[in-house]
């Protein structure tokens, strides 16, 4: 038989394996999406978690006040000197006298003890960063501009934000990464179980000269295969899981910052898909390998000359 005859023989005899050894297959199959849903599901949460964070330190705003004797023109180039700094996002000037009126119809009747007092607010913006690392040096560069009485900034919660970010960041890529190390794990474990229970399989192939491409490509194309159905599989879960987490995940986010949404699976249910694909053929199809050759190896019966 031709090389390349027995390659099509060869895949069709893994597709053929997954099938007739069925309560295999779905046991390494169940194993990989069960890493997969947990890899899946942190990777929603985290991505959730982040959107708050990101919502925090936009609201995170420094306040710019002005010189008592500033004119409308000092505000106007104030705004415009603001906006020129490095890391400002947005710029909102908050008008002195709007801001008295809305503080004297909150005191309601009381207001009338403030008749015939002079505005004493200030010209006031709001000023929001663009990344909180440079926070401290853009409220120094604030600070210093013309016109400029005073600055307020929260200098503790943007510290604390910097740090919460951080460690989402690192517990984040932590948590992956161990899920992905038990997944292997489990997958090279489960398949050497597969290898065990078909031994007789392999023996026989051995027995009658087989190559050791001969016998390890249709249990490459057996773990690629497995690991396909479970990569695909487990993104049907995740996504039906958090649909119906949905609403649970906005009510508790939303104690953090009322004004969150959720983040829409939509926009990461390519790369999710593209993930769990990839990390399922990899694992599968290396998990095969390995274990079909520490199998060889233990009876000894290992050939290293290939055959062409």
């Amino acid at each position: 038989m031709k090389k390349g005859g027995s390659l099509s023989y060869l895949t069709k005899e893994g597709f053929h394996n997954v099938w007739m050894n069925r309560l295999m297959s779905v046991a390494s199959i169940a194993v990989l999406m069960a890493c997969l849903v947990m890899m899946g599901s942190a990777f929603m949460i985290i991505v959730n978690v982040q959107n708050v964070m990101n919502q925090i330190e936009q609201q995170n705003v420094i306040m710019v006040y002005m010189d008592d004797d500033a004119t409308q023109a000092d505000v106007a180039a104030l705004q415009k000197d603001i906006l020129s700094v490095d890391n400002v996002l947005s710029c909102e000037h908050e008008d002195k006298e709007k801001a008295f009126q809305e503080q004297l119809d909150e005191l309601g009747s009381k207001a009338d003890y403030f008749e015939g007092v002079e505005n004493p607010l200030p010209e006031t913006f709001k000023v929001t960063v663009k990344d909180m690392e440079k926070f401290d040096e853009t409220a120094s560069a604030l600070s210093g501009l013309q016109k400029v009485n005073s600055i307020r900034d929260n200098k503790e919660i943007a510290q604390i934000l910097i740090k919460t970010r951080s460690s989402v960041t690192y517990i984040s890529v932590g948590i992956i990464a161990v899920l992905l190390v038990i997944s292997l794990f489990i997958i090279a474990n489960t398949v050497r179980i597969t290898m065990y229970s078909r031994r007789l399989e392999i023996n026989i192939m051995k027995s009658v000269g087989a190559t050791n491409w001969f016998i390890r490509w249709p249990f490459f194309v057996e773990g690629m295969t497995l690991g396909a159905i479970s990569g695909v599989v487990s993104f049907g879960i995740v996504w039906g899981v958090y649909k119906l987490l949905n609403g649970t995940l906005q009510s508790m986010f939303s104690v953090i910052n009322s004004g969150f949404k959720i983040v829409p699976f939509t926009s990461y249910a390519l790369y999710i898909l593209a993930a769990f694909l990839v990390i399922g053929i990899v694992s599968g199809g290396l998990g095969s390998l390995v274990s079909i050759q520490k199998y060889l190896k233990e009876r000894g019966g290992i050939v290293y000359e290939e055959e062409e």
